[in-house]
C-alpha cells in the first residue's frame, strides 16, 4: 500500500499538459488579434479584450493545475510560483490595454507570451 502512495497520480500532468497547452493557444490568439487590429480590422479590439479576460482566467486554472501537479503529481513547486507571477502579469495588462498604455503593455504581453511558450514546452517535455 506504501508503494501507490509513493508513486505519482498520472492524472495531475495529464491535467497541466492540457491547461497548458490551452493558455498558450489564448495567448497565441492574443498576438493575432492584436495583429488584425493593427491591420485595420477594429472589430479586432473588442475580441482581443475579451480573450484577454480569457487568457486570466485560465491563469488561475492554471494555477490549480501547478498545485495539483505539485501536491498530487510530485512536480515542482516553480510552476506554482510562475503560475501566480502570470496571474498578476495577466491582471495588470487587462487595465493598461484599456488605458492604452501600449509602451508598458506590448512589453509585458510579449514577456507573458515567452513564459506561457516556455511553461508549455516544459510541461510536455517533463517526465514524473
Amino acid at each position: 500500500m506504501t508503494e501507490s502512495l509513493a508513486t505519482p497520480a498520472f492524472w495531475p500532468l495529464a491535467l497541466f499538459r492540457a491547461v497548458t497547452a490551452a493558455q498558450a493557444a489564448l495567448v497565441l490568439s492574443q498576438a493575432f488579434l492584436a495583429g488584425e487590429f493593427l491591420s485595420g480590422h477594429f472589430e479586432a479590439l473588442a475580441a482581443h479584450g475579451r480573450n484577454g479576460g480569457l487568457v486570466a482566467l485560465a491563469m488561475v486554472v492554471q494555477t490549480v493545475a501547478a498545485i495539483l501537479l505539485w501536491r498530487r503529481g510530485s512536480g515542482p513547486s516553480w510552476p506554482v510560483r510562475t503560475s501566480l507571477v502570470q496571474i498578476v502579469l495577466a491582471g495588470a495588462l487587462i487595465p493598461l490595454g484599456e488605458q492604452r498604455i501600449l509602451a508598458v503593455h506590448v512589453p509585458l504581453a510579449v514577456g507573458l507570451a515567452i513564459g506561457t511558450a516556455l511553461m508549455t514546452v516544459w510541461a510536455w517535455r517533463w517526465h514524473a
